[in-house]
């Protein structure tokens, strides 16, 4: 069957939570969790075997109880809001500080934490999808606005597409991203065997609660400087990269690549940027799938999104979601065997 379905646990409201597999011709297999919206497995074949390419874990407690936000889905706003506050319209907005001073990825309302619903099942052979759907209530996390939201995964070929899409009933900041920490070799172990290339020759400049002091900087030549096939070797990278080419379609912004496995990974998004982090901050000795043991470098994280702290940032591309505008997120990892 192209979708199967079980109950894999309940959440501390007593809320069934759902787990999705989706499977397709091309022999690819997805995981998603109705918690969160998360991505919990996704399977590519490589040679003689299928190759499980996301962290993750083997219960829902443990998604529960995660702090790394592995393979969820995160709104209404990613990264980092300085000082947990913006302005909108002249009103100041408090949030909840879940990150020192500050907010990060929705605070403990975010979109991470709650138990989406199931809007619609796609059972083609070919490209099954399935279509989950969050409504957002004003003032929750202190954001104003009602937000509905619906997040479609569809396994095409060998290739996963998450699409976010939304609409409001008042300006609200909105900013998603799916955060799924890639590993291509499939074992949750070092990224050494793993080469990368971003689409990016510029940066947000950084403090050192990585905040955006409003500077952009020129990437090239510098240990940030993805833009041809380099090894991740061992500097940590956490850091918000400009892509070099943005409009409405979907447009190549990041390749990837392992020799052990034989497998390369191509992102496309509609994003102005990618959030690219090596997981340096994740503990060590980290239980995960298959009694694997992560710890930093298990696994490497491309999210695209708009420029993280923009509520605060009048420079910078607005995130502000209207009403009557539609908000269309649209991502699709692509994998092939490198030829």
């Amino acid at each position: 069957m192209p979708i199967s379905s079980m109950v894999w646990g309940r959440t501390p409201y007593r809320e069934d939570v759902l787990l999705f597999t989706l499977e397709n011709s091309a022999g690819c297999k997805a995981r998603i969790s109705t918690y969160g919206a998360t991505l919990v497995g996704l399977e590519i074949p490589a040679e003689d075997k299928l190759i499980d390419v996301v962290l993750g874990f083997d219960s829902l407690e443990e998604y529960m109880a995660d702090g790394n936000y592995i393979g969820a889905t995160i709104g209404r706003v990613a990264g980092r809001i300085s000082d947990a506050a913006f302005e909108l319209d002249g009103q100041k907005y408090q949030l909840d500080r879940n990150e020192g001073k500050n907010h990060l990825h929705g605070g403990k309302y975010g979109f991470n934490r709650r138990n989406w619903e199931v809007l619609e099942l796609t059972k083609e052979t070919e490209s099954p999808s399935v279509t989950l759907e969050l409504h957002c209530k004003d003032g929750m996390g202190g954001y104003p606005g009602n937000v509905r939201i619906k997040t479609t995964f569809t396994l095409s070929g060998t290739a996963l597409s998450i699409v976010h899409r939304a609409e409001c009933d008042y300006p609200t900041p909105l900013n998603m991203t799916s955060h799924p920490y890639f590993n291509l070799n499939g074992d949750g172990q070092k990224l050494d065997s793993h080469e990368l290339k971003i689409i990016a020759a510029q940066s947000l400049s950084t403090d050192n609660d990585l905040i955006p002091d409003g500077e952009i900087m020129n990437i090239s030549g510098t240990p940030a400087d993805f833009s041809e096939f380099r090894e991740l070797g061992d500097t940590a990278q956490d850091r918000f990269l400009i892509l070099n080419k943005i409009d409405e379609k979907l447009n190549t912004t990041a390749i990837a690549r392992s020799a052990e496995s034989g497998l390369e990974m191509e992102i496309r998004c509609n994003q102005r940027g990618v959030q690219f982090y090596t997981a340096d901050g994740m503990k060590s000795a980290s239980s995960g799938k298959n009694g694997q043991q992560y710890g930093p470098r298990s696994g490497f994280c491309i999210e695209p999104m708009g420029y993280p702290d923009a509520v605060n940032r009048p420079e910078f591309p607005s995130v502000i979601l209207n009403p009557g505008e539609k908000y269309n997120h649209s991502t699709e990892y692509r994998f092939r065997r490198i030829s």
